[in-house]
């Protein structure tokens, strides 16, 4: 198998297999919702927007692509001397597009979603990879989830800090008791 016909048969598949462990967990609270479906709602789009913002990152002759979205919250907090001394949060949010031409690869990322930046990135990464072939975007299904094994009642990222600070405190402890004993 070619490298084309590689990326169109697996990009499918890929898609799935990275929206579908992030949206897992069922963001809409909708225990028939679809991945996708889930993912859409929550950076607020529609099937409309992928598909017009893959048309446009296809416009200039690119053979395959595809639409990568980022909600990611990340905690970080340091302990010295048995006590809080840092703590930081980090919130990534935004979009990036990926259009493949031939060896060519373009990348343009975004961070907010709206379908005026989500087409602005997509022109920059057809221009980036362009060629002079025109390809449409293929159909995409989407499959409900049969069920959700794993089911979380508070996302990690809806604890609070001051709630989070003693499982650490308990960690170092328990560290700083083994260092003891050597």
């Amino acid at each position: 198998m070619d490298r084309r016909n590689f990326i169109r048969t697996g990009g499918l598949a890929l898609a799935g297999a990275v929206a579908a462990p992030t949206f897992a967990s069922d963001l809409t609270g909708n225990k028939e919702a679809a991945p996708v479906s889930s993912a859409m709602q929550h950076f607020g789009i529609t099937h409309a927007d992928v598909r017009k913002t893959l048309t446009v990152a296809l416009e200039k002759g690119g053979d395959y692509a595809d639409l990568f979205f980022e909600h990611t919250f990340t905690n970080s907090v340091a302990l010295q001397d048995g006590a809080v001394n840092r703590s930081n949060s980090n919130i990534d949010f935004g979009m990036g597009v990926r259009v493949l031409s031939g060896d060519q690869t373009g990348y343009a990322y975004i961070e907010n979603v709206t379908l005026e930046e989500m087409l602005k990135a997509a022109r920059t990464a057809a221009r980036i990879a362009s060629s002079s072939v025109k390809t449409k975007p293929v159909s995409l299904t989407e499959r409900p989830l049969k069920a959700n094994c794993y089911a979380i009642s508070t996302p990690w990222e809806g604890v609070a800090l001051k709630e989070k600070t003693p499982y650490l405190q308990k960690l170092n402890d328990k560290i700083f008791a083994l260092d003891k004993r050597v």
